[in-house]
């Protein structure tokens, strides 16, 4: 008989990055009502967050912007050594409801299934397009993005990463993230990862948080699409190449993925301001992945 999950199992993880003192006040209320124990990841060590460390809030300062992957992976190593069989992984443009771990924790435990799970994530919406996402799957040879329904769980092929519960002894027997990867595909590529171990991955219908995934949205023959900075585009471009290459990658997704990536490619030197200046970052992104040169990128 499984075990059920208590909220004393948990801790949450932020990764911060340029972050204003005031806005991850306000964050960190939230999380504090949410959970006994925070882990604030800085990576940006200029700035200082001091302030913010306390009996229930573990600040760790990484010496300089280490990305999100190695920033998550500094987190979870910590979890496990404070002793938490679970871990719920956030970045600083995410926002909870009052009740998130309650609600999040009575779904996980009424959960029932053969197969194990490897991530328990709430639906998001996402405010640069004011829009809810959509769960992803994948077909042979397509994508497929079906709507929230009145359903409580969905098991979409990946989650983003912000808002996702995990499991460590999940981690344990799946890796860590992948920190070559730096920022972008780091979700993707994990629970592809996972579901080739045998795994699901679970999408909780009835608890949503609020994020920001994009800068401004651009309107585009009726639909709203999130624009990236040049500098996204290229980790975007780049981790996707590198993904591309590796064999335990999931084929479907590679040829999936690369067509699509030929229409975004397009759209954003086509309708996208500064389209030079994405186009010279993208082909860089290309070349980088191809030659398999990762990490942070230096300017």
């Amino acid at each position: 008989m499984r075990t059920s999950v208590q909220s004393s199992d948990l801790c949450s993880i932020i990764v911060t990055y340029q972050t204003q003192v005031n806005e991850l006040t306000e964050v960190l209320k939230k999380h504090q009502a949410n959970f006994q124990q925070v882990i604030i990841v800085n990576n940006t060590p200029e700035i200082n967050l001091s302030q913010f460390q306390s009996k229930h809030v573990t600040l760790i300062n990484n010496p300089d912007n280490i990305g999100l992957s190695a920033a998550l992976n500094v987190g979870i190593k910590a979890a496990k050594r404070l002793g938490f069989n679970m871990v719920a992984l956030f970045d600083q443009d995410t926002e909870l409801p009052k009740n998130f771990t309650q609600e999040m924790l009575g779904y996980i435990n009424q959960h029932q299934g053969d197969t194990p799970v490897a991530v328990y994530s709430p639906i998001f919406h996402n405010h640069v397009i004011d829009e809810t996402a959509k769960h992803i799957n994948l077909k042979p040879f397509r994508l497929i993005r079906g709507p929230v329904d009145d359903s409580d769980y969905a098991h979409p092929h990946y989650v983003i990463t912000s808002g996702s519960i995990i499991p460590i002894k999940v981690i344990d027997d799946v890796g860590m993230m992948r920190e070559e990867l730096f920022i972008d595909f780091v979700d993707i590529e994990w629970c592809l990862r996972a579901r080739q171990k045998g795994y699901e991955i679970v999408a909780i219908n009835k608890v949503m948080i609020d994020h920001h995934l994009g800068d401004y949205a651009v309107y585009f023959m009726g639909h709203r699409y999130p624009i990236h900075s040049p500098l996204r585009m290229y980790y975007y471009f780049r981790n996707a190449m590198y993904l591309y290459r590796l064999k335990e990658i999931d084929w479907n997704w590679r040829v999936v993925d690369a067509a699509r990536n030929l229409f975004r490619f397009l759209f954003y030197i086509l309708f996208v301001k500064d389209r030079w200046t994405y186009f010279r970052y993208i082909i860089k992104g290309y070349y980088h992945g191809l030659i398999k040169k990762m990490g942070k990128l230096e300017e």
